[in-house]
């Protein structure tokens, strides 16, 4: 073979070589590209359903909060503080709860209970502050600027702890102690008219057990006797005191377990417990929510209760006697007496006379004066 033979065929042959490696790169190539925009349209129907399933169950979840809304409109004399927030939070945006009263600065039990709701239910926005008056009574709160302070701050739901405890140490009657409380409600609504505001009866204290003041009352006896007036009202209240009580008993456990060494406050189990009481209560307790937020209808006007607060005394007890048949009652004549005025006699002066006394057994004579003058 000539040599310009061999130098075409060799040329021929990395042709040859050169067209099977670019179709075989070319095919791999589209076939790599089918792939990719194969791909590309699974990621494109996976989003598009994806996407519509967002939108049924997003549609889903708004027609479920439309009825919800729409029901706690309709029943919202008797709902729950949990249905109340959402309520708030869903046209406002956001919820301010205030713990106002005799409640410690960021009292464990209250941050522990709110943060649990905000877990489970849609209050992403939603603060808690905190207006701590545990060493004064009702009167002090009466003449300070507490109430002002808190208004400051604009909160939507005001749990308020009744100073019951301070009322029995500085003596107040019962009825000066409820009178005072409501006082304090009455003023809290006029400055915050839009505010839901909640009364809480304050944790056990042992130590504060049968430690009766001068009227023989220790802060149970405040305490029940404003729970009591309370059912004539419809101010919403959560009776934690009772409640803790009844766990407690439920528990067979002693209250001295949830107490500090002094028997005055809650130890680590008892601000545990009573948290638990509260978080409960926020979720299952139904109250009366229409002196709150109203967006929709006219909301109901409001009387104070101090001004027109009558406590009622205690009646006396009638003892009824049992009369029988045969038995014949007969009531007394009443005669009227006639009056006689009664006759002066003045007294009859008799001078006395005076007799000299004596003396028998003497040895001595006696002597007449003119014997005597004799000698």
């Amino acid at each position: 073979m000539k040599k310009r033979e061999i130098v075409l065929v060799s040329i021929m042959g990395i042709l040859t070589i050169a067209i099977v490696l670019f179709g075989y790169k070319y095919a791999a190539g589209k076939k790599e590209a089918l792939l990719n925009e194969g791909e590309k349209q699974t990621e494109t129907v996976s989003e598009v359903v994806s996407s519509q399933e967002s939108e049924i169950a997003e549609s889903d979840t708004s027609e479920a909060y439309a009825q919800f809304l729409a029901a706690f409109a309709e029943n919202r004399s008797n709902a729950s503080v949990v249905d109340y927030l959402q309520y708030v939070h869903h046209h406002t945006k956001e919820v301010n709860v205030a713990f106002f009263g005799d409640v410690a600065v960021d009292a464990a039990w209250a941050k522990s209970a709110i943060a649990g709701i905000q877990a489970d239910f849609p209050l992403e926005n939603l603060t808690t502050s905190f207006f701590s008056h545990p060493s004064d009574s009702s009167s002090v709160y009466l003449s300070s600027q507490y109430v002002q302070e808190m208004a400051a701050s604009s909160p939507d739901v005001i749990f308020y702890t009744i100073p019951t405890k301070t009322d029995q140490v500085v003596d107040i009657s019962l009825v000066d102690s409820t009178q005072n409380i409501y006082a304090i409600y009455d003023e809290i609504r006029a400055a915050l008219p839009d505010a839901l505001i909640v009364l809480v009866t304050p944790p056990p204290a042992e130590a504060k057990v049968a430690d009766w003041n001068s009227r023989a009352l220790d802060y149970r006896n405040y305490t029940n006797n404003l729970v009591e007036e309370n059912s004539a009202f419809t101010v919403p209240l959560y009776d934690l005191h009772a409640d803790f009580l009844a766990e407690v008993t439920n528990r067979s456990e002693t209250l001295t377990n949830f107490m500090d060494a002094a028997g005055l406050e809650l130890n680590e189990a008892g601000q545990k417990l009573y948290g638990e009481m509260f978080a409960n209560s926020l979720r299952t307790k139904l109250i009366d929510t229409t002196a709150g937020l109203y967006v929709e209808g006219e909301k109901p006007a409001y009387t104070p209760i101090a001004p027109t607060l009558v406590v009622p005394e205690v009646p006396a007890t009638v003892i009824e006697e049992t009369v029988s048949e045969a038995t014949v009652y007969e009531e007394p004549v009443y005669e009227e007496s006639t009056y006689v005025a009664p006759t002066y006699v003045a007294p009859t002066y008799v001078a006395p006379t005076y007799v000299a006394p004596v003396d028998e057994s003497s040895d001595i004579e006696s002597y007449t004066p003119e014997e005597v003058g004799s000698y």
